[in-house]
């Protein structure tokens, strides 16, 4: 298998303060796993998301992703990757409540050819109606509930069809059967595409249906 993601932290700072996490960690992932991570709450679950999407580089270690070293992508390389090649699944959503749901789910093709705006039109209709939220799509986010928003993060997060997928408390506010549906899409994406899925949870039954939990302590 190819090797996606070969990561060697010494440590992860923060400016203007002596803390560190991810001391001595390592992370290896091969293309199309399923890795989950689980861990209290301040041990670096999410900045170590972070590291991984190319959205912090305060750190120090050695880190190749798609078999090229980081930190020689200059920032027009990194924001490419991110759009293209990386979905962001936030447990926040980060949705843009001046945008309609529909709005915000294409936000990523803003930045890419004609040509690829309209092959991913096909997709994006499969995707907001297997999440079942097609009549949803000219809502303002702070009109729609927490699990509407989950689901309209989660189709921004895949209209790429992206390689790597990081979801972070992806089912936080949603009910069980909205968790079923996205955690199923992911896992069929996963498979049929060769999709490598790293998602940080709480919930332990849903790390246990991924390859491998990785536990972060403090």
């Amino acid at each position: 298998m190819k090797k996606m993601i070969d990561l060697k932290l010494k440590e992860k700072t923060f400016a203007k303060s002596s803390i560190s996490i991810l001391n001595d960690f390592t992370l290896t992932i091969t293309s199309g796993e399923k890795i989950a991570i689980v861990g209290e709450s301040g041990a670096g679950k999410s900045s170590l998301l972070n590291i991984i999407g190319l959205v912090d580089r305060h750190y120090s270690g050695q880190y190749r992703l798609f078999g090229m070293d980081a930190a020689k992508l200059n920032d027009d390389q990194r924001a490419k990757w991110r759009n293209e090649r990386i979905g962001f699944i936030l447990q926040n959503q980060a949705l843009l409540n001046s945008f309609s749901l529909e709005d915000n789910i294409k936000l990523p093709l803003l930045y890419v050819s004609k040509e690829t705006k309209k092959a991913k039109e096909v997709w994006f209709r499969q995707l907001v109606e297997t999440l079942g939220i097609e009549s949803l799509l000219k809502k303002k986010p702070f009109k729609c509930s927490g699990g509407e928003r989950a689901r309209a993060a989660l189709a921004r997060g895949l209209i790429m069809q992206p390689q790597l997928v990081l979801a972070d408390e992806p089912t936080a506010s949603l009910d069980d059967k909205n968790k079923d549906i996205m955690m199923e899409l992911l896992f069929k994406l996963n498979q049929i595409n060769n999709m490598t899925l790293i998602t940080v949870t709480h919930d332990l039954a849903i790390a246990q249906r991924h390859d491998c939990v990785i536990t972060i302590e403090r």
